[in-house]
């Protein structure tokens, strides 16, 4: 192997362990600053949930807002996810279609109050769900920044919608935007 090579490969792999260890610790920090104390019980998101607010503000805003179906199952019927989850776990499946229209399905376990979520059968981050009012929970995802989203159980106005994002204390100060137009 010439030097080059063996050069490009060292420093490849410093770098590469350096911004694992730099993301890790990121993750953390965002789960220290989010947690409750409070777990959550993942049934309790069953049903449909209007996707209403990001922070940060998605790229675009849609016409309507649209709904998350959450629904519980099997880890077997994950597909190639299964392979992710511990057998036995208690799976809650989302379905929703993204910002191009595409039909997307996520998966959520875990017991603690920090969970696991699962994309495209192999991409597991760390979420945290907090039951904030009634018929309001945030999501946030911890291992893309601290990505927060409000899901409502009803379809607000969207001045109902802004005097709930002004009572969330945790989201004070960050810059988030309805994802959809809603009614006054």
């Amino acid at each position: 192997m010439s030097r080059w090579f063996y050069w490009f490969f060292v420093t490849f792999i410093i770098v590469a362990s350096e911004m694992t260890c730099a993301f890790t610790i990121e993750e953390e920090k965002c789960i220290d600053y989010y947690k409750t104390g409070e777990e959550f019980d993942l049934n309790e998101l069953v049903g449909d949930w209007f996707v209403v607010y990001y922070w940060p503000p998605l790229r675009r805003q849609k016409d309507r807002c649209e709904v998350i179906k959450f629904s519980r199952i099997t880890s077997s019927g994950m597909g190639c996810a299964s392979s992710n989850v511990p057998p036995g776990s208690s799976v809650i499946k989302s379905t929703y279609k993204n910002s191009a229209y595409k039909v997307r399905d996520v998966f959520y376990y875990g017991t603690e109050e920090v969970r696991q979520q699962i994309r495209d059968c192999n991409r597991v981050s760390k979420y945290i769900f907090v039951d904030l009012f009634d018929g309001y929970v945030m999501g946030i995802n911890c291992s893309s920044g601290g990505r927060g989203v409000l899901l409502a159980k009803t379809l607000p106005t969207n001045e109902d919608l802004q005097s709930v994002v002004e009572d969330i204390s945790v989201m004070t100060g960050r810059y988030g935007s309805p994802d959809c137009v809603l009614a006054r």
